[in-house]
Parts: structure tokens; sequence; C-alpha cells
């Protein structure tokens, strides 16, 4: 049907990138071909030019509008396959995201772009260059054990059934969880069908192509951020052509354009990497169970660690649940120790971060010519500066954070370093605030550990892995592998070692502080550090007998200390699951997170209090039954209450009911922009990871 107002030309409905909750309605050129929906188009928006996409035809002209005329068309045919529009679509609705913005957010750079004048909407170029990543050396196909087999005869059939059923494979490190990743793939692939696999962190990823390279060869395309935007658009076309039949990525592979999907694995499904933050605030582990529900394929959860909301819905029987209890090599799992850590308790010779029953195993290790790995989640030298003489902490302008020392920075002296807005100035002798000369620094971090044990064993070689080293993709690439050859005798690094390497020549892993973790002003605090530990630990002894892993602590009696020494994972689970059941935590119920944020304090905090009212008395209204309460909790200042000079209140809503949940959460955002703040930005999380 064509709109009389409309001049006689068909009227469409077009997505842009721009915070708008509603799709733009345009004529098109009556002289041209009609663009079909998910062909990208150039439009006037104001006074500029946007490109958007296509999304459908409409029957008349929105009340009040006048329509302009679309301005080019930039595709022939259409770039977005119907399916694709329809699993955005569903994504920026459960996350109450504008579709324009979700849909730029789901392309690679440059696909489409909210100002058309400088940017390269259309792809050419660089984008024929393949993907410049080495991967390292895969293992020979092993022969599968009992359990792999157990667990095949359970995804298998649901691969071949063509049945969505979500699998939490739960394999302790070193199972052969990615044997069974592979052959479950290869099912996939016999079917004529494809696979998408997912890894948490792009330190992996080398790792991961070297495996699935080896079995399935040219099939195999890869996605990640740290790829060139050539790259990126070169692997997004493939796939869109059919050109690969496994699709092997981080977080944002999973709106990678492939049809026809026979399996979904995401590997280390309980990694928090998986939830965007910024932006759309995604979960990939989750948007893989809607991709796995589209094509109707089973969805393989593998962890080690599993989520405790994946497990319990494992446990109730709404998804299926597959245990891989034992190591595929005989040494079985690393013996775990929990040291006490003391004001000094570390051996003569050595710092004071160091106890004398790691430094004595570390001794004995590289003795005997095998590896360590000490874990430290603290980049840099040092996490404070203090003035002894007036306690001035030297701290970010921009932020309500201490200033990290990086002794391997500019100058002499090393640079202080904020980590959250990366505003930096060199390290200075003198005291700011009294010009006093004792400044001191405090605590230990990733460098500091690498300088002191490089200085405690100087036959040795001490390398370091964490955002700063491993800024270059190929540096870490190298890294990687001359640990993984044996060309390392240590190697000091953060969360980016503790998951999915595997290295042949480790027996010892050291944890220098896990307290940080464990203390950690949110709900799952005990999970996280349960998880790290244990995927940490997992890496010792994975090839030889007689592993040991060392954890250093100030609470050696906390639960989950005393569960992950012991790889009690159910009883952690059994404990941990009992406390969210009473506080009403996932997975007994859901969350939402408002944030506010803005450079005027009373403005900000001024908004979360007005949007907090709003919430209550929603609550109120919406929700009519006593099992659908929403809880309101806030507003507060977050727990790091103004990063990049912003300050930030945030709102907390609580629901055993999602349904209400999702009503409350829906208003308040209708509310908020209807009733903006100048100065202030507001925006909802569903199902949010983290509070900071």
């Amino acid at each position: 049907m064509v709109d009389p107002s409309a001049g006689g030309a068909p009227l469409l409905e077009v997505a842009v990138p721009l915070k708008i909750d509603r799709l733009l309605t345009y004529r098109a050129d009556p002289c041209a071909e009609v663009p079909l929906p998910g062909t990208r188009v150039v439009v006037p928006v104001g006074r500029r030019m946007v490109a958007g996409v296509v999304w459908r035809g409409c029957d008349r002209v929105p009340e009040g509008v006048v329509v302009k005329e679309i301005d080019r068309v930039l595709d022939a045919e259409p770039l977005l396959p119907g399916w694709f529009m329809g699993f955005v679509e569903r994504v920026a609705g459960y996350y109450l995201y504008p579709l324009g913005l979700a849909v730029k957010e789901a392309l690679p750079p440059g696909l489409l772009a909210a100002k058309e004048s400088g940017l390269d909407l259309v792809i050419s170029g660089d984008a024929t260059k393949a993907p410049d990543l080495e991967a390292l050396p895969a293992s020979p196909p092993s022969s599968l054990t009992s359990v792999q087999e157990e667990a095949l005869g359970v995804i298998i059939p649901l691969i071949r059934q063509r049945a969505f059923s979500p699998v939490v494979l739960h394999g302790v490190t070193g199972s052969g969880k990615t044997e069974v990743y592979l052959r479950a793939v290869a099912a996939a692939l016999e079917m004529g069908r494809r696979a998408l696999v997912l890894v948490p962190e792009i330190a992996l990823t080398a790792q991961a192509v070297g495996w699935f390279q080896e079995r399935f060869g040219a099939g195999v395309a890869v996605l990640h951020s740290r790829m060139a935007r050539g790259q990126r658009l070169h692997q997004w076309r493939r796939i869109r052509r059919g050109g690969a039949q496994v699709i092997l990525g981080t977080r944002s592979a999973v709106f990678a354009p492939v049809e026809d999907l026979g399996v979904v694995v995401v590997d280390e499904e309980h990694d928090p990497s998986y939830k965007q933050e910024e932006k759309l605030p995604y979960n990939a582990r989750d948007l893989a169970l809607m991709l796995g529900r589209q094509w109707s394929c089973p969805v393989v959860l593998g962890s080690a660690t599993p989520s405790l909301t994946s497990y319990h819905r494992a446990l109730s029987g709404e998804w299926r649940l597959v245990s891989m209890p034992q190591r595929v090599e005989e040494g079985g799992l690393p013996e775990v120790e929990l040291v006490e850590a003391r004001e000094r308790d570390g051996d003569s010779r050595g710092p004071r971060w160091l106890s004398r029953p790691l430094f004595q195993e570390m001794e004995a290790t590289l003795g005997r010519g095998e590896q360590v790995l000490l874990f430290v989640n603290r980049r840099g030298f040092a996490p404070y500066v203090v003035c002894q003489e007036c306690g001035h902490v030297f701290s970010c302008s921009r932020c309500a954070v201490s200033l990290t020392w990086h002794r391997q920075g500019e100058g002499n002296d090393g640079v202080l370093v904020c980590h959250y807005c990366g505003y930096k100035r060199r390290a200075m002798p003198l005291c700011p605030a009294c010009s006093g000369e004792a400044v001191k620094a405090l605590g230990f971090g990733t460098e500091q550990v690498e300088q002191e044990v490089a200085a405690l064993f100087p036959r040795v070689e001490v390398a370091r892995l964490d955002q700063d080293s491993g800024r270059s993709r190929r540096r870490l690439e190298s890294l990687l592998k001359r640990f993984r050859n044996g060309e390392i005798g240590v190697l000091v690094g953060t969360q980016m070692v503790a998951k999915g390497h595997d290295f042949p020549m480790l027996t010892l892993v050291g944890v220098l502080l896990i307290d940080f973790t464990l203390n950690f002003p949110e709900y799952h605090a005990a999970e996280r550090a349960f998880q790290l530990l244990v995927q940490v630990a997992g890496r010792a002894g994975r090839h030889r007998s007689g592993g040991k892993v060392l954890i250093q602590t100030h609470s050696p009696g906390h639960v989950a200390l005393i569960h992950a020494a012991s790889h009690d994972y159910a009883g952690f689970a059994e404990q941990e699951l009992e406390k969210r059941r009473e506080l009403g935590y996932p997975p007994f119920g859901r969350l939402a997170l408002v944030r506010f944020k803005g450079r005027d304090a009373e403005k900000v905090a001024a908004a979360a209090a007005e949007v907090a009212r709003f919430a209550a008395s929603a609550a109120k209204h919406l929700v009519a039954s006593p099992g659908g309460r929403v809880e309101v909790l806030g507003p507060v200042p977050a727990p790091i209450p103004r990063i990049k000079g912003m300050y930030r209140w945030q709102l907390l809503l609580k629901s055993a009911d999602r349904p209400a949940l999702r009503g409350v959460a829906r208003a308040v955002r209708e509310y908020m922009a209807g009733n903006r703040v100048r100065g202030v930005r507001a925006s909802v999380d569903m199902d949010p990871l983290t509070f900071m």
C-alpha cells in the first residue's frame, strides 16, 4: 500500500545508528528499484546524512512526520539476511537498546557509521587481506576416553536430530573438552551444517586456531577485535557468502552472519569476558543460546567451573548436564595447598610477597627443569604510592582511584598510570602535597614480581603476561609460544594466563594473593574467586604427574578457598546457591542495573533519586501478583564514584519474576528518555555481571 502523502513513492522504515527508539520513515526514489530489507542506504537525519539499513516497508506516514527521500542506496543486494535482522531485533528488544545502534554493534567497524563523511561505507581496499594470525601448533588427534565418548554420546545425537538443547559440559581442567568440541563440530559438518565456537579471550585465539585449522583447514574463519578493520570485513563477507564452515572467535563473533548452524560451542562459558559492559550490554553466552534456538541445534557450554546459573539450570533438568571428572593424562589433578600470608613470612632471600613454602617449591621445580606460573591479579609495579609524612595518596585527577606505579615507563622513576582513564604522569620523588621525600610504593603487581623473581633466579628466563606486555598481538602470541616450548622458566601473569592454555612442562602454580577478588563488593565475588583459582590451578601438571598449586591468602578458612583446594565444585555450588536463594540473587532472581553519570555531581545524584522514586512507583502499579514483586535498591554512588571526570550513581532492580522486572526496567527507560536531565547520561543493563 502506498500512502497518498508520499507522492506515490513506496515508504520504507530505516534503522539508523542513533539514540532513537524507533525506525524512521523515508520515501524510496520512485524512478529507481526499491531497496529490499537488509540493504544499506544513506538518509537525511536533521541536517546530516546517515548510513542506515532498510528494515521493512510500511503502509502510511506516521502522524506529524514530514517524510524525506532516501539519498542513495549503498548495496546492489541486501547486505543483511532476514534471519540476522530478526536476531538483532530480538537482542535489541531484550537489552532495551536502540535498534539502529544494536545493528551497528553487530556489524564490523565501517559497515554502518553514524556519520557518512570521513568513513568507508563500502567494503573495499584492504578488505581482501587474510587474517594475520599465527596459529600455535596443534596436538595430534587422540583416542577418546570413555568419558569423552559418553559426552559425545549425548551431544552428537542432538546434532543429528536438529534439536535445540543447552548442554553444560562440566569437565575438570585437562579432561579433554577441546577434543569433544572438535568432534561435535565434525559431526555438524558431516551433516552439511556449520559451527560457531566462542572463546573468552584473544589470548586463547591462536591456540584454538591451531586446533581447528588442523582438523578443518581453510574452512575455519576467525573473528576478534584485534584484527585489522580490513581483515574483519573480509572474514565477515566470507562468512556471509557461505565460504566458511567453522567460525571461531571471541565475544563479537556471536554476530557472525553464519546460517544453518549445527552446533554452537561456548568454551569457558562462565567467563565474564563474554559480557559487554559498554554500549550494547549483551552477554555472548546468552546470545549463543538464542542462536541455538534459531537454528534448532545444541549449544555446548563448556567449563571446569560452570556459572552457578548454568549449573543450577542443569541440575533442575531444564538443561542437560554432562560431567567429565577426570583428566585425560594419568597424572590427575594437581595437589593444592593453602598458605596463610603474613606481614613478613617470606624467605630471608626473597621479597615480602613470597612465602617460604612457595619459594622452596619454585626452587625445586626449576631445579628439575620444569616451569612455574605465578598468578598476580594486579598490573604494574605497585598499586599505591603514598607520602609517609602527610599521608597523601597519588590519585587520578579524573577518577576516584589511586594511580598505579609502572616502573618500566617514562623516565628513570617510571610512570604513574590510571587503569580506568589512561591518565599518565611521570613518577615524582617528592610529594606534591607537602614536598616530603618519604614517598613509598605499597603492594605489588606483575612488574614487581617479574623483576624480583628474575633477581632470585638469575639463570632462569622470566617473562610477564598482562595487558601491558600483551598489548601487541604478535608479542602475545610469541610469548605464549616460547612458554609452551619451554624457553621461559617462570611466567608471571594476570587473568590472561588463567584460562584454557595448555603448557606441557608447567608443574607449579603460585597464586600470590586472591583476597582482593574474594572480598570484592559484589554478590558473586566468592564465585569469581573460586573460578579463577580452579582455572589457574588447572594449568599445572596437565602432562606430567606431581603438579602442585600454592595459594597464598589471608583467609585460608574461606569456603570458596577450601572447596577450590579440594577441587570440590559441587560442594561449593551447593553452599553458594543456598546463599543466593536466601538473598534472591541469580539464578533465583533477575537483575537490572540503571547507571547514571555526568560531570555535575549534584545533578547526577538528583537524577538518580528522581528515577528511583519513579521506579518504586512503577513497581507498585505495574506488578499485580505478589510473586512478581520488584525490589528497587538504591540509588547509591557506584563503587568507583568517578571515572574519566564523570560522577557515577546506580540503581538496582531485582525480582524473581522476569516479565515483571522487564516491565519496570522498560518503564524506567522510557521515563528517562522523556525526562532527560541536561548533562546526565542514563542507561539500563539487563542481567549485569558487575556493579562497577
